[in-house]
C-alpha cells in the first residue's frame, strides 16, 4: 500500500484506508486554529464548519479521487464510491448554504456577510473537481492547489464564520497552516511514490559507491516526520480550544 496508514482486506478497511483520516484531522484542526484565534468564537458555527468539511473533504473528495484515479484497491464499487462522492457533499452544502442564512438572518454586514461566506464555499467546491479530476490536464492536481485549499481556506473560513471579517492576522494563520499542509503534501508524495515503487536494494551514488539500503529505511524519517506534523497541527488545534473553553 502507498500510505503507513492503509490497510487492506474488506471494504471497511478500505474506507477507513480512503478517508486518510490522519490528514483529513488536519483539516479539520485549520478549522479549530480558524475559529480559536478569531476575536470572537460561536461554538455552533464552529461545529457547522467542522462537519461540512468533514464531510467535503473528508469525505467526499476522498470518495472523488478514488473514483478518479483507483489507488487504494477495489473492494468498494464505483456505486458506492458515488454515493460517498455525492451524498456528503450535497452535504456540506446545504450546511454552507444554512450557515449562510444564519449570517444574513443575525443581520451581521447585510449581504456582504454571507456572499463572503458564499465564495469561500464556491473556491473550496472548485477545489474539489480541480484537483482531483486534474481539470486542465493537472494544472490545479498540484502541492500549491493541495496546501491553499486543504490548509489555507479551511482555516480562513472558519476565522471568518466567527469573526465575520478578514484580518492581516487571518491571512497570517492561513498562510501557516498552507505551510504546514505543504510540508504534509510533499513528504506524503514522496513516501508513497517509493512504496510503490519496486522494492530498492541499494543506493548508488556518482562514484560508484553504493549503500544498501531498504525502502522502509529510505521513507523511515521523512515518514516520521510525516506523522509528526499531523501530532503537531492537531495538538496545536486542541490546546488552543482548550485555551479558549477554560481561559
Amino acid at each position: 500500500m502507498g500510505a503507513w496508514y492503509a490497510i487492506s482486506g474488506g471494504k471497511a478497511r478500505e474506507l477507513f484506508t480512503i478517508l486518510h483520516l490522519p490528514y483529513t484531522s488536519m483539516v479539520l484542526s485549520y478549522v479549530l486554529i480558524g475559529a480559536a484565534l478569531s476575536p470572537v468564537i460561536h461554538y455552533d458555527r464552529l461545529v457547522l464548519t467542522l462537519l461540512a468539511y468533514f464531510l467535503g473533504l473528508g469525505l467526499s473528495a476522498h470518495a472523488l479521487n478514488e473514483l478518479h484515479a483507483r489507488h487504494w484497491g477495489k473492494t468498494l464499487s464505483k456505486f458506492e464510491l458515488g454515493l460517498l462522492f455525492a451524498i456528503p457533499l450535497i452535504g456540506a452544502l446545504l450546511i454552507g448554504g444554512y450557515g449562510m442564512y444564519l449570517l444574513y438572518d443575525g443581520g451581521s454586514g447585510g449581504l456582504i456577510v454571507p456572499l463572503t461566506l458564499l465564495a469561500f464555499i464556491i473556491t473550496e467546491t472548485f477545489f474539489v473537481f480541480a484537483y482531483n479530476l486534474d481539470i486542465l490536464n493537472g494544472k490545479f492536481h498540484s502541492d500549491l492547489s493541495f496546501a491553499v485549499s486543504w490548509g489555507a481556506l479551511p482555516a480562513v473560513t472558519s476565522f471568518f464564520a466567527n469573526a465575520l471579517t478578514i484580518t492581516p492576522a487571518a491571512i497570517m494563520i492561513a498562510s501557516a497552516s498552507a505551510a504546514t499542509a505543504g510540508i504534509e503534501i510533499n513528504l506524503s508524495r514522496w513516501c508513497k511514490d517509493f512504496r510503490r515503487r519496486n522494492a530498492l536494494r541499494e543506493l548508488t551514488f556518482e562514484d560508484s559507491t553504493s549503500v544498501r539500503m531498504t525502502t522502509a529505511q529510505l521513507i523511515a524519517n521523512p515518514e516520521r516526520a510525516l506523522k509528526l506534523i499531523v501530532v503537531a497541527v492537531d495538538l496545536v488545534a486542541a490546546s488552543l480550544i482548550i485555551l479558549r473553553l477554560f481561559p
